[in-house]
Parts: structure tokens; C-alpha cells; sequence
């Protein structure tokens, strides 16, 4: 695993801003850490707050053309991290579209996907990735959703220093940005769908602006959303579909 350069900083604004500075000109592999990040952010401009005791980095890449299917990058990133950590004893993990890892019916982590499409038709992207290690009772406090972390899903205390852990999340992430542009979606349909964790559950979900009752039936090798309602199966891209029902705010 090859990674030219890795900046560590206490605090910061965002890990993936730091990453899209420059006109974005870091390297394949150019990671940035923060012990703790102060502005923080998800999908849909929705704010990312982790647990004070998380692990949370970025990693630069570059592809030379443009992707076929670069909204699967998510799912295989998603799945890629989840193997990594099952390797090493962190078992039960599930994925939640889009972007989500659960624990026990709790938040565990989340990714988050910046990319750029370049004048040349290169295309450049920053992935941010944060999982949360150990939570207190402050972290339940201040955020407004059910947590969970990799302390609970382990209760025998697997004994993983805090930066083992992050240069295996760190490896999966490379690793499946370097093999991307090679990816059967099938079997990447098929590994998601075995771990999403709303697979074959009744939700609501947002299209045009109307709310419809589904059964989620995970994603298809396309990477839509696949959605059974009024007798049949519907898809839907991944910009043009939410789900509504949010099982993790709190009351």
C-alpha cells in the first residue's frame, strides 16, 4: 500500500475540505487524519458529529478517465471497510444506504464521497471516512441519534491499539480505490445487499416529493435503490430517492 504522505492534525475544520484545497492537486493515497473535527460533514449537506474517542480521515485519488459507475465507489468503499474490519474480529456490522455502518440499531460510522470532474476529464475525489472507537455519555448527550461503537461490538475487548485500527481502515480504502475501475457490480451488488441492513424491511421513502411505503430490497448491479410497492419492484438512482424514516433520532 503505497501513501506518499499522511498529515495528522489535532483539530480541524473537515478532512475532506483539507483535501479539496489547492485545486486539488494531492497524489493517489495522500491521507489527512483529525483527532477531532469541528465542522464535520454527511451527505445532503447534513452535518457529521462523531464521538470524541472516533478515528477520522480522508484519502486523495485521481483517475485518469471518467467513471462508468462512479456512484458505486460508495458501496465499495462501504463493503471493502466492513470485510476489513470483520478480518480482525469486529463481526455483526451492517451497511445502511447509503453511506451509513450500524451497530446494534446505532449509527457506528459513516462516508462521505467529494468528486470532481477536471477540464482534461480526469476525475479527482476525496473520501472521508469516520467510525466511532468509544462513546460517552456526553457523545450520547450531544448527538441527536443512537450511536454505537467498535468498543461495543466487540464485548470481549478485542485488544487493537487505535492506530492498527486506522491504517487497516485506511489500507481497505486504497485498496478499493485502486481496484475500482475494475469491479464487477454484481458481486458488489450481492455483497451489499448481504450486509444492508434494511434489506427486505417496509420503509418510507422520498420520490418527487411524495412519500411511498416500500419493502427495500437492497441495490441492483446499476447501484439503484431497488424498491418493491404496487405489486412490482421499482428503481431509483441514488439522486432522485431518500428514505424518509430516520429509526435512529431520537425521540
Amino acid at each position: 500500500m503505497l501513501v506518499p504522505v499522511i498529515q495528522v492534525y489535532e483539530n480541524i475544520e473537515s478532512t475532506n475540505n483539507v483535501l479539496l484545497e489547492k485545486n486539488c492537486i494531492y497524489p493517489n493515497g495522500h491521507a489527512c487524519f483529525a483527532e477531532n473535527q469541528t465542522n464535520g460533514r454527511g451527505m445532503h449537506d447534513k452535518t457529521w458529529i462523531s464521538s470524541k474517542n472516533n478515528i477520522c480521515f480522508s484519502v486523495s485519488w485521481n483517475f485518469e478517465k471518467a467513471l462508468e459507475k462512479a456512484h458505486m465507489l460508495n458501496y465499495a468503499i462501504a463493503v471493502e471497510v466492513v470485510k476489513s474490519l470483520n478480518d480482525i474480529g469486529f463481526k455483526n456490522i451492517k451497511l445502511k444506504w447509503p453511506n451509513d455502518l450500524i451497530y446494534n440499531n446505532a449509527k457506528l460510522g459513516g462516508i462521505l464521497i467529494d468528486l470532481i470532474n477536471k477540464k482534461n476529464k480526469k476525475i479527482y475525489l476525496v473520501v472521508g471516512l469516520g467510525i466511532n472507537l468509544e462513546t460517552s455519555k456526553n457523545d450520547n448527550d450531544e448527538i441527536d441519534q443512537r450511536i454505537s461503537d467498535l468498543k461495543s461490538v466487540c464485548k470481549n475487548s478485542i485488544t487493537i491499539e487505535k492506530n492498527k485500527i486506522a491504517a487497516i481502515l485506511l489500507e481497505a480504502v486504497i485498496t478499493c480505490l485502486s481496484k475500482f475501475e475494475q469491479c464487477n457490480y454484481k458481486k458488489l451488488s450481492e455483497d451489499w445487499n448481504f450486509m444492508d441492513y434494511n434489506y427486505n424491511q417496509v420503509k418510507k421513502i422520498l420520490v418527487n416529493k411524495k412519500e411511498i411505503s416500500v419493502k427495500l430490497m437492497g441495490i441492483n448491479e446499476l447501484g439503484q435503490l431497488s424498491c418493491f410497492h404496487d405489486n412490482k419492484i421499482h428503481t431509483y438512482d441514488i439522486n432522485e430517492v431518500q428514505i424518509v424514516k430516520n429509526e435512529f433520532l431520537r425521540d
